[in-house]
């Protein structure tokens, strides 16, 4: 293979996109035969990219949520129908909106051109259907992206800070649509962090830690940003592109992670690119890490990949991202000719508000992971960079 116009267009990236820093791997059968850095991790301070910087990854946290939620699954301890409810009560009565549901605002949160919603919706009533599992895994559950309502800032007024505290307050919640129904891109795998928590008896970062950081050698992926100077040392500077498409500095928070306690499942982890590789490469290969140590069933991980969506889900999913599906919390290729993708029938992944962007192919064996740290950026970089990659293997 020849990777000259995978590394072509991460230099396109930085000459014509003005993206400050950028970072790619690229494994294949836990292999890594491709790798490239280059730009600036702190423009003002010219610090040149390394390859060891630290980055909020936002919701490509949700990945490593699914997945730690599907070996739960492969564990007996839940059904994807069972109601949330029967895990979280607080969630057996959901408010639903009587407002016409509007899924544009939760569409730009992917790209870091909005960090969240603020909603005001009339309630028409209670929902029918209960929200189950599944539905938060596909996210269709109806909640909104809103982290700064009432009932979650009245829950930490009140000192509860706690991953299971706040999850527990979304149940005040004023859903956009029945259960099931459609799609919304939303605080579902937050809920689910949540009962990752109920389940295995661990906070979310303990049970990420045990289950797939450490049986996969990842020593840099945390929640939060890091206490340690050495490793805060590392934390790539956050960007924001302005009107103008050139990146502006913005300040190095989270705003998923609500309270120093609270681990978002959604978008709370921070990670680097090598680490991260290796979660991608393990999926790739069926589940199986480079270390050898398994994370997942081969099953399983099909069942993650595969398309969950039906009726107006997928045309709700379809404004956001042409020509895929959405699995157990993966985007997944299902028309090449709507997506103008190369990559085959099935290829999975997902991406992170400052422009981070994983891709999954089973079929080869190969996995790309991408780190830039720059919100508001724009969607056809994927594409462009996934046809990069593939026309590299030719």
């Amino acid at each position: 293979m020849d990777f000259s116009k995978l590394k072509a267009y991460m230099d396109v990236l930085i000459r014509d996109y003005h993206t400050p820093g950028v970072d790619c791997i690229v494994y294949q059968d836990h292999e890594m035969v491709f790798r490239y850095f280059a730009g600036y991790s702190d423009i003002e301070n010219d610090k040149a990219m390394t390859g060891n910087e630290l980055y909020f990854i936002f919701s490509m946290t949700k990945m490593i949520t699914c997945t730690a939620a599907l070996q739960l699954f492969e564990q007996g301890k839940f059904l994807m129908s069972d109601p949330v409810s029967k895990y979280l009560p607080e969630f057996e009565k959901m408010k639903l909106s009587a407002d016409e549901f509007d899924c544009g605002n939760a569409a730009k949160i992917t790209t870091g051109g909005s960090m969240g919603e603020h909603t005001e919706e009339e309630i028409g009533g209670y929902a029918k259907n209960q929200i189950t599992i599944k539905d938060l895994f596909t996210m269709s559950a109806g909640l909104d992206y809103d982290l700064g309502d009432d009932a979650i800032r009245g829950a930490i007024a009140e000192g509860k800070t706690s991953t299971r505290d706040i999850v527990g307050a979304m149940s005040e919640k004023v859903l956009g649509f029945e259960p099931g129904t459609r799609f919304r891109y939303s605080l579902c795998h937050d809920v689910l962090g949540a009962l990752i928590e109920v389940w295995s008896g661990q906070t979310l970062g303990e049970y990420m830690q045990k289950h797939i950081f450490e049986p996969l050698g990842m020593k840099n992926t945390f929640f939060g940003i890091p206490k340690e100077e050495e490793k805060l040392e590392k934390m790539a500077a956050l960007y924001a592109y302005d009107q103008d498409k050139k990146p502006k500095r913005v300040p190095l928070e989270c705003p998923y992670n609500v309270t120093a306690n609270y681990e978002s499942g959604g978008a709370g982890l921070v990670s680097c690119t090598e680490d991260y590789a290796m979660f991608l490469d393990a999926l790739s290969c069926g589940g199986v890490g480079k270390s050898g140590n398994r994370i997942l069933a081969s099953e399983t991980v099909d069942l993650m990949g595969r398309n969950h969506l039906q009726g107006k889900q997928s045309e709700d999913f379809y404004q956001m991202r042409p020509g895929y599906g959405y699995g157990l919390g993966v985007r997944t290729h299902i028309d090449k000719a709507e997506s103008g993708s190369y990559s085959p029938i099935g290829e999975f992944g997902w991406d992170g508000a400052a422009g981070a962007f994983s891709m999954v192919d089973r079929k080869n064996k190969i996995s790309l992971t991408y780190f830039q740290h720059v919100h508001n950026w724009e969607l056809k970089i994927q594409t462009e960079m996934r046809n990069s990659l593939y026309e590299s293997m030719d």
